[in-house]
């Protein structure tokens, strides 16, 4: 069974997130991105796009689901997925996270295309697939380069 609280709200599959990865997986990977966002550990966390600004998830929080830039966007704009907003994809905000993702195979356009569709569930089993370590078979974030997992070498995408 697919969960529908990692469809980004951008288009990005939340569970390739680094921040959900950490979030999810490992202390130790926690500790690095933490390291890299100059964030407190406990600061690196989200649970999906999906569930960001509900269950219980205050605004105050400085958690980095709530954090995300496209998520304050949206939000300010009564908006669920960036593809509603009249200047898509022409956002700076969404263009620099897109741009990002393409370098490691994610078509963040594509992925809210079929969103859009109502291809939601095909899309999730797909990419739950696609984001796994080909040694061991555990979820993977597009950003790394090796496995937080078994450390072995990620082909890029």
């Amino acid at each position: 069974m697919v969960n529908k609280n990692l469809v980004g709200r951008c288009g990005l599959y939340c569970g390739a997130c680094i921040i959900y990865r950490a979030s999810k997986d490992s202390d130790q990977l926690r500790m690095n991105v933490a390291e890299r966002m100059k964030s407190k550990p406990e600061e690196i966390r989200c649970e999906g796009c999906q569930t960001v600004l509900k269950d219980g998830w205050n605004v105050k929080s400085e958690e980095w689901g709530k954090n995300c830039k496209i998520i304050r966007c949206l939000r300010a704009k009564g908006l669920d997925f960036c593809y509603q907003c009249s200047i898509y994809p022409n956002c700076e905000k969404f263009l620099e996270i897109a741009n990002s993702c393409l370098k490691h195979g994610e078509n963040l356009i594509e992925n809210l295309e079929r969103i859009k569709t109502g291809q939601v569930e095909e899309w999730l089993e797909e990419e739950n697939r696609k984001w796994k370590c080909r040694k061991c078979g555990k979820p993977i974030a597009m950003h790394l380069s090796e496995c937080h997992w078994c450390g072995a070498k990620l082909r890029k995408k």
